[in-house]
């Protein structure tokens, strides 16, 4: 909860204990207070087509609208190539203004198939058989769909008890990471 929200809630509460105990001498008849700080939890199924609210293929209207999004930044670099931030923390790219990537980060994410940061190898191959093993990252195609899952942590003359840090589900428009 945010500092001002936290203080604004304080505030609240000692208002209505205030007004509760004025001077008199009859009891108070008091009725509940709801106060709501209910925030969205972060989403934890990333797949087959996106996370949360977010899809790919979405144009960054239809991601700004889902309420999801608190940044873009167009980095044009490669041309086209841009990042968002949502607000619960993740991230992902965009390719000429259309959601292509996105990568939940550290967060408690999994795949449908219960694939998620600490996975093993073995585990990510027994869900995925097409899983390609890269140099940097491997990734699977999501089956069914034409999507891929990407796996940071599992790569080429990675250590025997290597394990999945990262999760990320792409389509092939994203031409904007490595």
């Amino acid at each position: 909860m945010g500092i001002h929200r936290a203080v604004m809630m304080f505030a609240l509460l000692g208002a209505v204990f205030t007004g509760a105990t004025a001077c008199s001498d009859e009891p108070a008849a008091t009725s509940p207070v709801a106060v709501s700080t209910t925030v969205a939890p972060a989403p934890t199924a990333l797949g087959p087509l996106g996370f949360g609210k977010l899809r790919l293929g979405m144009s960054r209207a239809e991601a700004e609208a889902t309420g999801e999004i608190a940044a873009f930044a167009d980095t044009n670099d490669p041309p086209g190539c841009g990042r968002y931030t949502a607000r619960a923390g993740w991230q992902g790219f965009t390719n000429n203004g259309e959601i292509v990537a996105i990568m939940p980060g550290r967060l408690a994410a999994h795949t449908p198939e219960g694939i998620g940061v600490g996975s093993t190898v073995d585990e990510v191959r027994a869900a995925y058989p097409t899983l390609e093993i890269g140099y940097n990252w491997s990734s699977a195609a999501v089956p069914d769909h034409s999507a891929h899952y990407g796996f940071l942590g599992i790569y080429r003359n990675m250590p025997a008890d290597a394990k999945v840090t990262q999760l990320m589900l792409y389509n092939d428009r994203d031409t904007c990471h490595n």
